[in-house]
């Protein structure tokens, strides 16, 4: 769940991460442009006087005359003072006590002398600071706003994304059900109605190969019970033992062979058909106590021993009982089947961190790890099956959803275990 949920949320981050840099971007153009801009008007306002006193007034005392220089300061904040050396034009800002200021020097033409016009910018310089302030609390309240809206635009998206994604993780054959459309934003509605338009494709699909693998089996039995009645008749009939009667009984016993594969067929097709069975949540100890107390009867009537233990009493969970019934029958079978007189067959129920595990422990000979073997037509040399059980257990198996292997012994006795992994994380949270 933390993938699903990371992924939407990595991705709002990221456009809140590019929409934040791009905010403080802009606030840091616009508060270097407003600076700069008071800073040139100031400049300009400085050097425009300057140019008009030379203008107008080529002969400082005239000018002096008619502007003292106490009104220029109190009126325009301006200090006018001639000096006898004559500079080029220059822009000089310096501090005292605080206080701020910026000078224009300006050279009188055909003169000596340069006019110096010095204005106090304290004023402008904390208004500069104060929208550098103003400016900083809009960006921290833009950087707050943003990571808000990401993350309330993130949450409210993927929900309905969490809610198809957590569809699609618990679909499988057996539990193919269409999206409830109605229930989407109305973005997402055509993204349901296109998945719902596939899974009704794939439903398609399946039952025409249940309905395919059923319908040739029930076609072949009839012309092979008809070859073995044949045969057994003719057999009956022809007493002399020879190679005709010892070939009339290779018949019977392939015709055997292959009731024997189509009936594996047919346990396959229902199989399929058991796939779409509803799941159930239900007590699985009882389950598995109530079939193991049947095959420990079965177990004594074949001189073997059967016992069964459970790490705990109760154990709640939403499974498909018939699916969970083949996987587990199987196994029981198998371990009966290849477990001597005498032999014990033990069935322990118990968890990990992760899964709770059923697992059946026979005394066998063991199995061949290097093989696959849940192929279909996969068995032993001791078997006489058609070698479709592990192969019915494991589709069953990929259908719940659980895990099912089958290995040799790790405590240094001769036999197999088969398990049944049920992960907490799929079964836990449905």
């Amino acid at each position: 769940m933390l993938s699903k949920r990371s992924l939407g949320t990595s991705f709002f981050l990221e456009i809140a991460v590019i929409m934040t840099a791009m905010l403080i971007a802009i606030t840091i153009f616009i508060s270097f442009f407003l600076s700069s801009y008071i800073n040139k008007t100031t400049e300009r306002t400085l050097r425009k006087e300057a140019e008009y006193i030379i203008h107008y007034y080529p002969n400082q005392e005239d000018f002096f005359k008619e502007f003292n220089t106490f009104n220029l300061k109190r009126i325009f904040d301006i200090e006018v003072a001639i000096r006898d050396k004559k500079n080029e034009p220059s822009i000089k800002r310096f501090e005292i006590d605080n206080n701020y200021y910026i000078r224009v020097s300006y050279p009188y033409p055909n003169s000596t002398k340069s006019i110096m016009l010095t204005k106090n910018i304290t004023a402008q310089k904390d208004l500069i600071e104060n929208i550098y302030l103003i400016m900083l609390i809009i960006t921290i309240i833009g950087i707050i706003f943003i990571l808000y809206y990401s993350s309330k635009l993130s949450s409210q998206l993927m929900k309905p994304l969490n809610k198809l994604t957590y569809k699609f993780s618990n679909m499988s054959e057996s539990l193919l059900e269409p999206i409830k459309t109605n229930q989407l934003p109305y973005e997402f509605k055509k993204v349901g109605d296109s998945f719902n338009s596939l899974i009704n494709k794939i439903k398609t699909s399946i039952n025409y190969r249940k309905e395919l693998y059923v319908g040739t089996a029930h076609e072949l039995k009839t012309p092979l019970a008809v070859m073995r009645l044949k045969n057994q008749i003719t057999l009956m009939k022809y007493k002399k033992d020879d190679k005709i009667r010892e070939t009339l009984k290779q018949n019977i016993d392939s015709i055997d062979t292959l009731n024997n594969m189509i009936h594996n067929i047919l346990e396959y097709g229902r199989a399929e058909g058991g796939q779409f069975e509803k799941p159930q949540r239900i007590n699985i100890i009882r389950l598995i106590a109530k079939k193991a107390e049947e095959y420990e009867l079965l177990a004594h009537s074949q001189n073997r021993d059967f016992i069964y233990s459970f790490e705990t009493e109760r154990f709640m969970i939403t499974i498909q009982p018939l699916l969970f019934m083949q996987i587990f029958q199987n196994f029981i079978q198998n371990a009966l089947r290849f477990t001597p007189e005498g032999g014990l067959v033990k069935i322990l129920v118990h968890t990990d961190a992760k899964n709770f595990i059923v697992d059946i422990i026979d005394e066998g000979k063991g199995v061949d790890e290097s093989e696959n073997l849940f192929a279909p037509f996969k068995r032993s040399q001791d078997s006489v099956g058609a070698g479709l059980g592990l192969f019915l257990a494991q589709n069953a198996a990929e259908s719940m959803g659980v895990i099912i292997s089958l290995k040799n012994r790790e405590d240094g006795e001769k036999g197999a275990v088969a398990s049944i992994k049920f992960p907490f994380e799929r079964f836990l949270h449905k």
